[in-house]
């Protein structure tokens, strides 16, 4: 019996007859067995390829090209083309994604006047094979990044990005010189905004260290696409709105209650969503690609395009990963340069700048990346005081109420004394630095959560930075302009007295640990049964010399704290004489 197309151009694939391949391939006497067995030969072929084929078999490579070349040629394009996105679905490697896309573009132009249903299920196998890439995982900051372009993952994301552009740019320009129908002209835009969701969106884009990067050159290649087929790519702001507001919403699921053809491509959750939006925006608007000017008119409010965006910003921070926190950062600072200096305290009634102070808090405390830490109290620094006086102080009292991270509070105490120092500056103190609100931003700062009892090592940098500011004002204010003596009785009865006695409270129980500590010198380091309780934290299994090291820091802290209250004590004496 003689063989099929598909077994004879399959074995000789396997015996590197390549000619004889290509020749089964044209010849008019298996014309009809191609034409019924196209789907199984366009799996064979794609089949015989592996990651590195092209490096070790470059002639079985080409072979395999020039076969689906001419399958494309002699079969009917619309179940070509189908069994071609499903290879691309199933492709086992970047070798077998990259060989189809030919084929699959000629397919697509010899489709023209039914192309759009075409094109978006090309586009979306297409997308279910990037998801597919695993995402790389390192704990990776600073120029030790470097390092990430060397990831196998990170190198296939790069590799698959790298081959979408001369994919698609012969539809980008048929489409713009034909005047398309607006359909297949937002498939094509809606499939090149997902591509800036995952997985680029983990992939390190930093200007500063990856200025020629390739992942850089395909993001700007990207971005630039869409500005050619959005034009306006500010009238996306109102999807970002739209998925804002939905994240806000109880999980549901989505019932279609229209027919799905009538939904926009940007109506298409698994392409528009909050993450590839927020990639988009990150592209735009960061500075860190250039963008042509037509693409963000100037006709809309920037206080519209700031809040918007700063949604965007919201999304990215809340990631754990570098990449996407990265981006909101630089997206952030960007954004924030749009303020004005001096921007009236009326713009906080969006709740979206309390959001943004929280995420920058809680990345500045609890990130695991130390360049982040950093670049996020800058940030914070930099919201606060984009905000006229009245501006800041609400922020602060924020950040006073909901840190509860000692040394974030310090900080912020620390912002609200450059405020006041600058206030002082003025011809008239403004009301949010005087009698009540005054009195009132004292009490958020000197509090002690269980009075005397208060655990002092956990509280110190606030206690230190608060005693701190008073002793400030208290010299400084010598006229009275902010009415901080008549805080001074609250201060004293209210705050040190309570901390004296939790200071001589702190401090006899540690000085009994050390004693217990130095008694139990010879001892074998497991017989040493003496704990230590840190910020609700028992510390009992660290060796013995680090306790002693935490204790002595601890009555250093303690040593500071008492000579801070002694010199507060007498700079209010000397206030109140004056």
């Amino acid at each position: 019996m003689e063989k099929s197309v598909v077994d004879l151009i399959s074995s000789c694939l396997d015996s590197g007859n390549y000619k004889e391949a290509l020749s089964a391939s044209t010849n008019e006497k298996y014309a009809n067995d191609l034409n019924n067995n196209c789907w199984d030969l366009i799996t064979a072929v794609i089949g015989k390829i592996e990651d590195d084929t092209l490096i070790l078999k470059p002639s079985l490579y080409g072979t395999c090209e020039t076969l689906l070349s001419n399958i494309v040629k002699q079969c009917s394009p619309e179940e070509a083309l189908f069994e071609f996105i499903e290879q691309i679905q199933v492709a086992k490697n970047n070798a077998q994604f990259a060989i189809v896309l030919d084929p699959v573009q000629q397919l697509l132009i010899k489709l023209s006047t039914k192309r759009f249903r075409s094109l978006e299920f090309t586009l979306d196998s297409m997308s279910t094979y990037i998801s597919s890439i695993p995402l790389p995982e390192h704990q990776l900051e600073g120029k030790e990044r470097l390092l990430m372009d060397s990831d196998v993952n990170i190198r296939r994301i790069i590799k698959i990005y790298s081959l979408l552009p001369p994919f698609y740019n012969p539809l980008i320009k048929e489409i713009t010189l034909a005047n398309a129908n607006n359909t297949t002209k937002d498939i094509l835009a809606a499939f090149l905004i997902s591509l800036l969701g995952k997985p680029l969106i983990y992939v390190d884009l930093d200007p500063d260290c990856n200025a020629n990067s390739e992942a850089r050159i395909c993001t700007s290649s990207i971005i630039q696409d869409i500005c050619i087929l959005v034009k306006n790519v500010n009238k996306l702001l109102d999807y970002v709105e739209f998925h804002h507001k939905q994240s806000l919403k109880p999980k549901s699921r989505n019932i279609l209650t229209d027919n799905e053809e009538k939904l926009s491509p940007y109506d298409d959750k698994e392409k528009i969503n909050m993450t590839t939006l927020s990639g988009l925006f990150y592209g735009i608007y960061s500075g860190h690609f250039e963008v042509p000017e037509y693409a963000v008119p100037a006709v809309y409010s920037i206080s519209y395009v700031v809040h918007i965006n700063l949604f965007c910003v919201l999304h990215l921070l809340s990631f754990a990963e570098y990449g996407p926190v990265a981006k909101g950062m630089g997206l952030c600072t960007k954004i924030l340069n749009q303020y004005p200096t001096n921007t009236s305290h009326s713009v906080l009634k969006n709740s979206i700048h309390y959001s943004l102070c929280q995420s920058l808090v809680n990345i500045a405390i609890y990130s695991s990346y130390d360049t982040l830490r950093k670049e996020a109290v800058k940030l914070i620094s930099n919201h606060i005081n984009k905000f006229e006086y009245k501006g800041r102080c609400m922020l602060i009292k924020y950040i006073l109420n909901n840190a509860n991270h000692s040394g974030m509070i310090g900080y912020a105490i620390t912002l609200y004394k450059n405020s006041i120092e600058d206030a002082f500056k003025e011809s008239e103190l403004p009301d949010c630095f005087t009698g009540p609100q005054l009195l009132g931003m004292i009490k958020n700062m000197c509090y002690l959560p269980h009075g005397a009892e208060s655990d002092l090592v956990e509280l110190a940098d606030q206690i230190i930075t608060a005693l701190n500011f008073l002793r400030y004002l208290a010299l400084k204010d010598n006229l009275n302009r902010t009415g901080i003596r008549e805080c001074f009785t609250i201060i004293e009865d209210d705050y040190l007295k309570k901390l004296r006695t939790a200071l001589n409270m702190s401090r006899a129980h540690y000085e009994v640990k050390l004693m217990d500590i130095n008694n139990s010198k010879g001892l074998p380091e497991e017989q040493v049964d003496i704990s230590i309780n840190v910020g609700g934290n028992m510390l009992d299994k660290i060796p013995t010399e680090s306790k002693k090291q935490i204790i002595h820091s601890a009555l250093n802290a303690f040593h500071l704290i008492e000579g801070l209250v002694a010199r507060l004590s007498e700079c209010i004496v000397i206030n109140k004489s004056q």
